[in-house]
């Protein structure tokens, strides 16, 4: 037990020399107060979570979108079809059905950015997430249509429904961060 706190005692002061933040960072984890005053917000790049954050908007995105695409064109009397969802040049202002397509993705940028309350969480990722799911729509529109978009209304649809989501996304999650912490138990109350 004595050759084990020798070397351990060796091995700190040895590592302590070569970096004092981690004999900093191996104190302070000892420490019983550690668990009680650890970093606020202090997250780690974790990249299964976000992969997993990016999976969940993208089913979340087109749920929603394919169920308003749905509903929105059958008060329309229109069959549902994938090309409403995935073909750039349904999305326009010419037409009936074209504008309700237009007004299904509009629509789905504020459940985007409930998703993204919700999912993500975090204000300062609303804009990361919101354009990589665009981008991803944006890829799996090229592939679906066999071109690449070249409708001015579909650029513009896809930059205003960013906007909205970020805008909105970050106006929830910044609420939600403002709300008080509850204290229980303190004497705070009198």
């Amino acid at each position: 037990m004595d050759l084990f706190c020798q070397v351990k005692t060796s091995t700190m002061s040895f590592l302590s020399r070569l970096c004092p933040q981690l004999l900093y960072q191996k104190l302070s984890t000892n420490n019983p107060m550690s668990n009680m005053t650890g970093r606020f917000r202090s997250y780690v790049w974790d990249p299964a979570l976000i992969i997993f954050q990016m999976l969940a908007m993208q089913c979340v995105y087109y749920t929603t979108l394919g169920l308003l695409s749905t509903l929105l064109l059958s008060f329309g009397k229109f069959p549902p079809s994938l090309h409403y969802l995935f073909d750039t040049g349904a999305v326009h202002y010419y037409g009936a059905e074209n504008r309700l397509v237009l007004v299904a993705h509009l629509l789905n940028s504020i459940f985007g950015a409930v998703a993204l309350w919700y999912i993500v969480q975090r204000a300062k990722q609303c804009l990361d997430f919101s354009c990589t799911l665009h981008f991803f729509h944006f890829v799996v529109c090229w592939i679906y249509s066999g071109y690449f978009p070249t409708r001015i209304s579909w650029w513009l649809v896809q930059l205003v429904c960013i906007v909205l989501m970020v805008v909105i996304g970050e106006y929830l999650c910044f609420q939600s961060d403002m709300k008080d912490i509850p204290l229980i138990g303190n004497k705070a109350d009198v």
